[in-house]
C-alpha cells in the first residue's frame, strides 16, 4: 500500500464514523423522546387507575340511589299489609267476644 492508499482508506474510515456518530446522535435524540413517551404512558395509567376507582364509588353510590326507592316501597308495602291484618284481627277478635 503507498501512503495514497492509506490516506484515501483513512479518509473513507473518517467519512464512515462521521456517518456512524450522526446516526448514533439521532438514537439519542429518539431514546429521549421514548423515555418521555414512557414517563407520559406512566401517569397516564396512574391517572386511568385513580379515574377507574373513582368511576366505582360512583358506581356503587349510584346503585344505592337506584335501590332506595325500591326499599321505601318495600316498607310501605309491608306497613300496609301489617296494619290490614291487624285490623282484620282486631274486627273478628272484637266479633269473637262480643
Amino acid at each position: 500500500m503507498t501512503n495514497e492508499d492509506i490516506c484515501s482508506a483513512l479518509g473513507r474510515h473518517e467519512q464512515m464514523l462521521l456517518s456512524v456518530q450522526k446516526q448514533i446522535d439521532e438514537l439519542k435524540t429518539v431514546q429521549s423522546e421514548i423515555k418521555v413517551m414512557n414517563e407520559s404512558l406512566i401517569e397516564m395509567t396512574n391517572e386511568i387507575k385513580h379515574t377507574n376507582a373513582s368511576l366505582l364509588s360512583c358506581e356503587s353510590k349510584i346503585n344505592e340511589l337506584q335501590s332506595a326507592p325500591g326499599k321505601r316501597f318495600e316498607k310501605i308495602a309491608v306497613s300496609l299489609i301489617a296494619s290490614i291484618l291487624s285490623g282484620i284481627t282486631g274486627y273478628v277478635l272484637a266479633r269473637f267476644f262480643v
